[in-house]
């Protein structure tokens, strides 16, 4: 009997001591970030569904990265190419997480999705946003004009890239105006160059956050004979209730560019956004490049995540200004051929779409909205711009592959100096 009260005693003190040593030399904590719990309850669902926005869980490569210093949750900050996920895009900057979460585009918020398959939408829901700098007021002032003729209760965001607070006084001497200053102090400072079009995609991003129905507009983009805006929200709801439509995108199009994504693809921006089969690029079938002049935006999950990427390809130097982009272009854009130029937040929000769809068709809704738009240049255009618009107008005209519609028509009015004019715009009929 002593010698088992020995054994249990001399067992007792030898698992102490080794607790004793496993704890002392022990430097590492292991716990549960974010436990998740299933809680089962008897209680009925309710009968309708509260959609809020939320990045989905995902194994995320360690070179790609990025935690929220708020929140310590870990986001993926490189671009896969949804319909091959080998192809992977160089990581974006961790500096601009904080950033999309301000814009809520990534992590869980408690923002209302909205289901394209109910054509009714809440008035105060839809906005129209769109930008201005004092040298093109003057064709703002046009555009809302129309807009409000055609719309006299629909309510706008204008942004100011650099108005006087007269002009805003001025402006928002109008009921149904509002302006915001944009504010570059939230962004690196390259996005104050406007020739490269960021502050686009980053307005984007914000009017989305504020608004379930975002329908962007440029300022000199003029709407002349718009059907009603329930046409596209019920060609809409109609497509997502048919399995077999495939036009069921929440960012649609409406404006056609007239030339390939290929004719003004450069390279740098493969970089961040890798595709493949770039024969697709050159189609006008597949691979249009669709104007973002005028751009409807519906509040979804898929929404946000193509804004996450193209607000990010905003923020990072080298994305929507690779090496050697320029606007101005060696050739007329075409088809086939690189005219050797860049389309900056066009070509950006392109290829993703093109990414998702290989198809731009599932995007473009020229032929659910008719219209004639007319796009604008300020008073005192040079005779180089006449030129330049020329020879657009010529490309849109003659190419065989141009699906605007019936005609296309260059106006303008002189002034006594015939080498300058005071208006220059194209007129194009949608069919």
């Amino acid at each position: 009997m002593l010698t088992r009260k020995k054994f249990v005693f001399f067992y007792v003190t030898l698992s102490f001591l080794a607790l004793l040593l496993i704890l002392h030399n022990s430097d590492r904590i292991i716990y549960c970030v974010n436990p998740k719990f299933e809680v089962l309850q008897t209680t009925p669902k309710p009968s309708f569904e509260v959609l809020e926005a939320s990045t989905p869980t995902l194994l995320i490569d360690r070179a790609c990265e990025c935690v929220s210093s708020r929140t310590r949750e870990s986001f993926d900050f490189c671009y896969k190419n949804p319909k091959n996920v080998s192809l992977v895009g160089k990581r974006f900057n961790c500096t601009w997480l904080s950033i999309l979460e301000d814009l809520k585009l990534i992590g869980s918020h408690e923002q209302i999705m909205v289901e394209l398959k109910r054509p009714v939408k809440n008035d105060s829901d839809i906005m129209f946003v769109s930008a201005t700098s004092k040298n093109h007021l003057f064709n703002f002032n046009e555009m809302y004009n129309i807009v409000h003729r055609n719309w006299p209760n629909q309510n706008m965001i204008l942004y100011s890239l650099d108005l006087t607070d007269a002009q805003i006084l001025d402006i928002e001497k109008r009921p149904t105006v509002k302006v915001r200053k944009f504010d570059y102090s939230k962004y690196p400072n390259y996005v104050e160059n406007w020739m490269e079009y960021r502050f686009k995609a980053l307005i984007l991003a914000e009017a989305i956050r504020d608004y379930a129905n975002v329908w962007w507009i440029d300022a000199h983009t003029k709407w002349i004979h718009p059907n009603s805006l329930d046409t596209v929200y019920g060609d809409l709801a109609e497509c997502a209730n048919d399995v077999n439509c495939t036009k069921n995108s929440s960012i649609q199009t409406f404006i056609n560019s007239t030339h390939s994504n290929y004719a003004v693809l450069t390279n740098g921006l493969l970089d961040y956004f890798p595709t493949f089969d770039t024969d697709v690029l050159k189609t006008n079938e597949k691979g249009l490049q669709v104007s973002a002049m005028l751009v409807y935006l519906a509040r979804t999950p898929f929404t946000l995540e193509i804004l996450k990427w193209h607000t990010l390809c905003a923020l990072e130097e080298k994305c929507m200004n690779p090496p050697a982009a320029k606007l101005k272009c060696d050739i007329i854009p075409t088809w086939n051929s690189y005219a050797g130029c860049f389309r900056y937040d066009q070509s950006s929000i392109n290829i993703l779409l093109l990414n998702q769809f290989r198809d731009h068709n599932s995007y473009f809704m020229a032929k659910n909205i008719t219209g004639v738009f007319l796009f604008g240049f300020p008073p005192g255009s040079t005779l180089t711009t006449y030129i330049s618009v020329y020879q657009l107008v010529l490309s849109l005209g003659l190419s065989k592959n141009c699906q605007l519609g019936s005609y296309v028509k260059l106006f303008f009015d002189t002034t006594h100096d015939n080498r300058n004019f005071s208006r220059q715009s194209r007129e194009v009929q949608v069919q």
